[in-house]
């Protein structure tokens, strides 16, 4: 016992003497704590990502455009059907043969039969071979005619964007009525000289179009080598 108090009584006074170094032990450690609690803080704040894993059930949003390549269509393209192309409407020839008369308006033309000048509002074909006469383009009849004192037999085919074909001076055997529908090509009748008014001109075609209810020449859209 006497030596217990003997060394609590040289404890007592080391702490007297040196207490203050035991304080500053002491202090060093809870300033040493503090700092490390303060790092772990702030490196957990800067990067909290790295620290938490991603809910198992969040989707995942892909934002790549589907049609990456703006020249190039997206198949949503396929599904629109192409816009319609108009296709320009054309003429052949109504006879296989050449031209006897060209249209005229302005300058005055010789008509042997009547004995005078006048103009000529056709085209005069005339064939030695084929004097079979057809159908400029597709269209309906619209007016079948016989025995006419002037213009002798003709047919009237009206045809698409305003335009209408006239064959006169035809043979008495015509191979169309009113109403019916033609195709280019198709035979209507044959070439004479039923045209009383150019009744010395021989057998031929006298050959008329309008489009829009104005007198045309002819020749400005017929192609001539198609039939």
């Amino acid at each position: 016992m006497a030596n217990f108090k003997q060394a609590t009584r040289k404890v007592g006074k080391f702490l007297k003497k040196n207490g203050y170094i035991f304080l500053i032990v002491i202090c060093i450690a809870a300033i040493g704590t503090i700092i490390g609690v303060t790092v772990y803080k702030n490196n957990q704040i800067s990067d909290p990502i790295t620290q938490l894993d991603p809910p198992a059930d969040v989707p995942v949003i892909d934002d790549t455009p589907t049609n990456p390549d703006p020249d190039v269509p997206s198949s949503d393209d396929d599904d629109i059907p192409p816009v319609p192309v108009d296709v320009p409407i054309s003429f052949v020839a109504p006879v296989n043969g050449t031209v006897q008369t060209d249209y005229s308006t302005t300058t005055l033309c010789w008509n042997q039969t009547l004995g005078q000048y006048s103009t000529h509002e056709a085209v005069d074909f005339v064939s030695t071979s084929d004097q079979n006469v057809y159908a400029v383009c597709d269209g309906v009849v619209s007016e079948v005619v016989s025995g006419d004192p002037l213009l002798g037999n003709y047919a009237i085919i009206t045809h698409e964007d305003g335009y209408v074909s006239r064959y006169y001076s035809l043979g008495d055997t015509m191979q169309v009525i009113a109403g019916q529908t033609v195709v280019k090509g198709d035979v209507i009748g044959v070439m004479s000289n039923s045209m009383q008014k150019e009744f010395l001109d021989g057998v031929h075609l006298h050959f008329e179009m309008s489009k829009d209810n104005v007198d045309i020449d002819p020749l400005s859209v017929l192609v001539l080598n198609e039939k």
